[in-house]
């Protein structure tokens, strides 16, 4: 993606939503725009059916992470800084039913899309919504609680791991009170797409709340995605980070010559006051054109409690957190919000011959929530990891190089969004 290009399409979104505002000076005495502070200011029409607001996320990490072995040229011993994320875009109502979202994302060496769809709610007057464009497929409830809001600062390896991201296509999605059902078709994600011949994906996630009320929730669900892959690249892969985004993937298997793969997943959370626990386990199994096929897996559970009496906030309706309600916040003469986590995470790409590698990680959290937008985050990292060169059928496949090898790491993390 041309960073130029879209350096000069942001620019050109703020200084429409700048020109939008200066112009509410003539009408918001007359009632025709409306102005709501939402971390950023929300431009609107009087009747509600027109909005606009600019979003974004700067994610500012350090990593201090060291290992107890000397492995070649991996670079498991780092001090470093880096944008995790730097995002900015802007999302909207027109007509009251028909939203829109457009995002990128300036971290990394190059610029990214990341989601870019509009949805129409309630089509046809029917209680489904339709969404087309780029964004997350339904999958995880890891994955479909924002990164503004997860817990800890990289979410549970096999998210990643199993490729769970965003991918352009069509989404029809559901919900009432305490329950939601979410599916769709996809191509690839914007940034990867050769335009020439894609892949497609097929999932689905739902949802179910039995107990959903202010404080107390109780989270049930699962979720499928197939995918298959386009005859000019029928490669799997799977790897992970030591839950430290600037580390090496030490468990990885080989490049896997296959047809497609199948994920399916499930989870549970439950918040009671300040206490909160969640979990979730997956697996995916790869269509090898050659030899048996394997099945990888992970799973993780973890707790939290906030010291100073705030909750984690379940929407049932979406079936994901969302943002915390900090009840004394630092702008204000308060300590702000103080939350403690630990989490057990494992990952396993050992299975029928191919050797991936295990990966066992214990992280301990300390969140400062400074307001409902700005936090800092600490995290130690503990992981173990478990991989030799693997054995697929009758050919020796070198998966990576060997590790057996523990990464203790510390991360802090100072965030903010509007």
């Amino acid at each position: 993606m041309n960073r130029g290009k879209l350096v000069l399409l942001s620019s050109a979104a703020v200084i429409a939503l700048s020109t939008l505002a200066g112009a509410t000076n003539a009408n918001a005495e007359d009632g025709e725009i409306k102005i709501k502070w939402k971390g950023a200011p929300e431009i609107s029409s009087a009747d509600g059916k027109w909005k606009m607001k600019l979003r974004g996320r700067l994610f500012m990490d350090y990593a201090n992470v060291s290992g107890d072995k000397t492995l070649g040229s991996t670079h498991q011993y780092v001090k470093a800084t880096e944008f995790r994320t730097a995002r900015l875009g802007i999302e909207g109502q027109i007509l009251g039913n028909t939203k829109y979202k457009f995002e990128i994302d300036f971290s990394g060496n190059e610029v990214e899309i990341k989601d870019a769809y509009f949805q129409q709610k309630g089509i046809f007057g029917s209680p489904v919504d339709v969404t087309v464009g780029q964004f997350k497929t339904p999958n995880s409830l890891e994955e479909q609680t924002s990164s503004r809001y997860i817990t800890f600062m990289e979410r549970a390896a096999f998210t990643d791991a199993f490729g769970l991201a965003r991918q352009t296509g069509i989404g029809v999605s559901t919900s009432g009170d305490n329950w939601t059902f979410k599916a769709g078709a996809f191509g690839e994600n914007l940034n990867e797409s050769s335009n020439v011949q894609e892949g497609h994906t097929f999932a689905g996630r739902v949802t179910f709340a039995p107990v959903a009320d202010g404080e107390k929730a109780v989270h049930l669900g699962a979720s499928v995605r197939y995918r298959s892959f386009s005859d000019t690249d029928q490669i799997a892969r799977y790897r992970q980070r030591p839950q430290v985004h600037q580390e090496t993937r030490y468990v990885s298997t080989p490049k896997l010559a296959a047809d497609g793969d199948l994920f399916y997943g499930i989870e549970a959370a439950g918040v009671w006051g300040p206490f909160s626990i969640q979990g979730e386990y997956a697996m995916i199994k790869p269509d090898l054109l050659v030899g048996k096929d394997p099945s990888f897996g992970g799973y993780y559970i973890g707790a939290s409690w906030f010291i100073t009496g705030e909750h984690r906030t379940y929407k049932a309706a979406k079936g994901a957190f969302d943002r915390v309600k900090v009840k004394n916040p630092v702008n204000e003469g308060g300590y702000g919000a103080w939350q403690v986590a630990v989490r057990y995470d494992t990952l396993d790409l050992n299975d029928s011959g191919i050797i991936g590698g295990e990966q066992d990680a214990i992280v301990v959290g300390v969140n400062w929530h400074l307001n409902n937008y700005t936090r800092v985050m600490f995290n130690y990292i503990n992981a173990d990891i478990d991989k030799v060169p693997g054995i697929l059928g009758e050919s020796t496949i070198v998966a990576g190089t060997p590790v057996n090898n523990t990464i203790d790491a510390v991360q802090v993390r100072a965030q903010i969004d509007f």
